[in-house]
């Protein structure tokens, strides 16, 4: 296979942002029990805040679905950080 000069290989970069976040996305009144899960970095809470109600709304699901926001602090524990709900 020849390589083709003009396709741009694959890469991602996500520049200054050092946080990584956990959105879990529930669709069951038990919270121990998500529908899925999504990890995503951003540069700072106000910007994974956005990001997660993005992500929220992109799953499929019951309209009276949540996320629970999670930020990971370094050492493999995540640290609740907000329960987002979707705009009714």
């Amino acid at each position: 296979m020849v390589p083709d000069p003009t396709r741009q290989p694959f890469e991602s970069h996500v520049e200054g942002a050092t946080d990584e976040y956990r959105l879990d996305i529930v669709c069951d009144p038990d919270p121990d029990n998500p529908q899925a899960i999504a990890y995503f970095t951003s540069a700072n809470m106000d910007s994974a805040y956005h990001q997660a109600a993005r992500l929220l709304a992109a799953v499929d699901g019951p309209a009276d679905r949540y996320g629970e926001l999670y930020a990971h602090d370094g050492t493999g524990v995540a640290v609740y950080c907000d329960t987002i709900h979707l705009p009714a």
